[in-house]
């Protein structure tokens, strides 16, 4: 009976506390992980069994996970919260972030910045890292998000607060993001263009390279593509001119504007067509 389990672990918990991590390795493999860590959230005593949900937290289930990481939280271990995070991914993730972004320890907010990464929420990332300074984790956001709206903001934001270390920066680890008018608009107005110049060589370089390029070829699908036009242009072009090669063919198609030279003597073969009214008339006359 699963029960008895349960009730031995508040048992030991009542009457012998620091002998029930033990106990829960003997039953890890026969009890609800995740009912266990209910049974002494309810008792008020999960961080006792911090040890034992460590040894069992590489199974990765979301209970022991958002368990040890409460534990963290509450014990102001922002090491232990910042590898929990980053090497098991089962949990509530924007439920912590919301729960820490606003902590008093920066390093809680450092993290509840990176749990926003992780979750793409880009914006509200590089919020947190601009209020706490923190340039670098900013910068690496950005340059993570490949948004170059997100790109420029913080570019122009830099220079705002006045700092050019951080302008040659961000041109350094988000060049791809930020279009060349923008950074020639904001190197010129700021007079950051010695700054700037490490960015436009790399640009001009850039630019040569793609130009010198060979073009592309043609890919094999591509070119059947091709062919088979071509074949069908043909076999339309046999259906017109039965008993004609593609050579005689082309050299009975009228050339493009001829068709505007053609005098009416041309169309008395068409059927039922007079091109003279008049001829008719006059051979009866004679």
């Amino acid at each position: 009976n699963l029960d008895l389990y349960y009730r031995a672990l508040i048992f030991y918990l009542e009457e012998q506390p620091m002998l029930l991590n033990d106990l829960l390795k003997l039953l890890a493999m026969k009890i609800d992980l995740s009912k266990c860590v209910a049974v002494m959230r309810k008792a008020g005593h999960l961080t006792l069994i911090e040890p034992f949900l460590k040894s069992v937290q590489n199974q990765n289930l979301s209970a022991v996970n958002e368990a040890l990481n409460e534990i963290y939280v509450e014990n102001e271990d922002y090491e232990g919260l910042r590898s929990s995070i980053t090497e098991y991914d089962n949990f509530e993730s924007l439920s912590l972030a919301q729960q820490i972004e606003n902590h008093e320890l920066l390093e809680f907010r450092r993290i509840a910045a990176i749990i926003y990464r992780k979750n793409t929420k880009f914006d509200k990332s590089i919020e947190i890292s601009k209020k706490d300074e923190l340039w670098k984790d900013a910068i690496e956001t950005v340059a993570e998000s490949k948004d170059m709206r997100l790109a420029e903001e913080l570019l122009r934001f830099f220079m705002e607060t006045g700092e050019k270390e951080l302008f040659a920066a961000m041109l350094y680890s988000c060049y791809e993001l930020i279009k060349p008018d923008v950074a020639m608009e904001v190197a010129w107005r700021f007079g950051l263009i010695e700054y700037a110049m490490p960015y436009f060589i790399q640009f001009m370089k850039d630019l040569y390279t793609k130009a010198e390029a060979p073009p592309p070829k043609k890919p094999a699908e591509d070119r059947t593509h091709e062919d088979t036009a071509n074949r069908l242009q043909e076999i339309d072009m046999g259906f017109l001119f039965p008993h004609a090669g593609v050579p005689q063919i082309q050299a009975i198609m009228p050339s493009p504007g001829s068709m505007g030279g053609m005098d009416m003597g041309m169309m008395g073969g068409f059927p039922g067509m007079n091109p003279n009214p008049g001829f008719m008339g006059g051979g009866m006359g004679g």
